[in-house]
């Protein structure tokens, strides 16, 4: 009996450890990974390749004021960030010697005057007397053929009525007149030196500088800086290889980003030849009237279209991928990645003209594709277009 139960017990156990050993050796089924990426359509688009050149605006005008005279400053009459229009006074200099300079220009011309008006009177005395003397005579000589007078008194009347103290005095007269625009002359100079005391606008513009103080002595240099904002320059440096596209005269756009990316026109106002040792063309750019947020000092840029191509089968350039040598995209086709070999053309560094190798409206990877192999099974989770 007992060897009955032994024997049940061994049938048991063997039948436990052939299970068991049955079980392990079924194969393990794994399922395939997917890959998530990103896909858009191969679409037909216009491509161009830009070059960005940078510069930077300054007033379209600007002049700095320098008085013709130095002197004790007496009175500033402007600040910074004031507008003045074109004549208005900016500041005043000592000018106590001019002034006495225009009384003494004055107190000539009247003495001048003076002296016309005295040699005006000796010389209607003078013709006067001439006049006289010369009826006188024509009288004598009447009597002298008569036989009135002897030959002496005759020549006495003949020598009074010399024109010699007439032609004198109308000498005198002419040299008072010359003297008197001479000191009119003086007079107009001595103002001219006193106006230079008041230093006023050359242009209507804003004070962007003052480099005066009431009460010092102005030495010398530009004293006050004046801006007209009104219009502005954008002042730009190009290569010889770019200067083609600039032509004066020509509009072109302008971005500001600064102002929240505003585009202005403006127009290219002149173009300079290089330096000595340079190889950029300085060129300057005229906008008129910008908006009140683009200000002189600030940084804008230009973006030049030095290549482009129309209707072209296009993807995103982060989609072409070089493996072994090779420019390939992936497609997809059946949740399936597939590798495809491509030719690419123009790139400007978002999109990228494709060749050969694609079609309009292919589903091409644009984010995942550094891990994918060619047939990798894929999870497309966004697909923009």
């Amino acid at each position: 009996m007992k060897k009955f139960k032994y024997l049940i017990s061994g049938i048991l156990m063997l039948s436990l450890v052939v299970s068991g050993c049955s079980k392990k050796a079924e194969p393990e089924v794994v399922e395939e990974k997917k890959i998530t990426v990103e896909t858009m359509q191969s679409v037909l688009d216009d491509i161009s390749v830009e070059t960005t050149i940078s510069g930077s605006f300054k007033a379209a005008d600007e002049v700095d004021v320098v008085p013709k005279v130095m002197g004790k400053v007496t009175n500033v009459s402007v600040k910074e960030g004031q507008v003045v229009s074109k004549g208005q006074v900016l500041f005043t200099l000592d000018s106590q010697n001019a002034q006495s300079a225009v009384r003494n220009a004055k107190a000539a011309v009247e003495n001048a005057q003076t002296a016309v008006e005295t040699a005006r009177i000796s010389m209607e005395r003078a013709e006067q007397q001439y006049n006289n003397a010369v009826l006188n005579y024509e009288r004598s000589k009447q009597l002298y053929d008569a036989g009135a007078i002897p030959l002496t008194q005759l020549e006495q009347a003949e020598l009074a009525a010399s024109p010699l103290s007439l032609e004198l005095a109308k000498t005198q007269y002419y040299q008072a007149q010359v003297a008197v625009d001479t000191a009119k002359g003086s007079l107009s100079d001595a103002n001219i030196a006193l106006g230079d005391f008041t230093v006023t606008a050359p242009i209507s513009g804003t004070i962007t500088a003052v480099n005066v103080n009431s009460g010092n002595v102005f030495g010398g240099g530009p004293a006050i800086k004046i801006s007209n904002l009104a219009n502005l320059t954008m002042k730009v440096d190009v290569s010889e290889n770019l200067i083609k596209y600039f032509v004066v005269g020509e509009a072109m756009d302008i971005n500001v980003k600064s102002a929240g990316d505003t585009i202005l026109s403006g127009k290219v106002k002149e173009i300079l030849p290089p330096s000595q040792g340079s190889l950029t063309y300085p060129v300057e750019i005229l906008v008129s009237n910008p908006p009140s947020e683009v200000k002189a000092g600030m940084f804008a840029e230009i973006n030049i279209t030095t290549e482009s191509r129309n209707q072209v089968i296009a993807i995103p350039s982060e989609a072409v991928v070089v493996k072994e040598g090779n420019t390939i995209v992936y497609i997809i086709e059946k949740d399936k990645a597939k590798l495809i070999s491509v030719k690419t053309g123009l790139d400007n560094g978002k999109m990228v003209e494709i060749t050969e190798g694609l079609n309009e409206g292919m589903e091409v990877v644009v984010k995942g594709q550094n891990f994918l192999e060619d047939g990798a099974l894929v999870s497309v989770v966004k697909q923009e277009e």
